[in-house]
């Protein structure tokens, strides 16, 4: 039953990434995003250009693994650059420097 809500979730989180920007960015609700306003580089504490879980929850120690999963559009595993800006640009986050 997990895998099948997964895999339902999984579908609508990359189907939400081919719709214009004026959509959701996937349909799940978070909780504040201006939260999770973060540099990508900041996060990604390898430097290998994606940000894993473990880096993501040890950046943002409170969240939730599903904010992680609505991020993750591609459902790698893993947030690129792409993903997270996507993410921010969704929910009209800025640059943080």
């Amino acid at each position: 039953m997990q895998k099948i809500i997964f895999l339902t979730m999984a579908f609508f989180l990359v189907s939400a990434a081919g719709y214009s920007s004026d959509t959701q960015h996937h349909p799940t609700a978070l909780p504040n995003p201006e939260s999770y306003n973060a540099h990508f580089g900041d996060m990604d504490a390898d430097g290998d250009d994606l940000v894993n879980a473990e880096e993501f929850s040890a950046y943002f120690q409170d969240a939730e693994p599903a904010v992680f999963t609505a991020i993750d559009l591609n459902q790698d595993g893993n947030i690129d650059h792409d993903e997270w800006h996507a993410f921010k640009k969704a929910h009209g986050l800025k640059h943080k420097e």
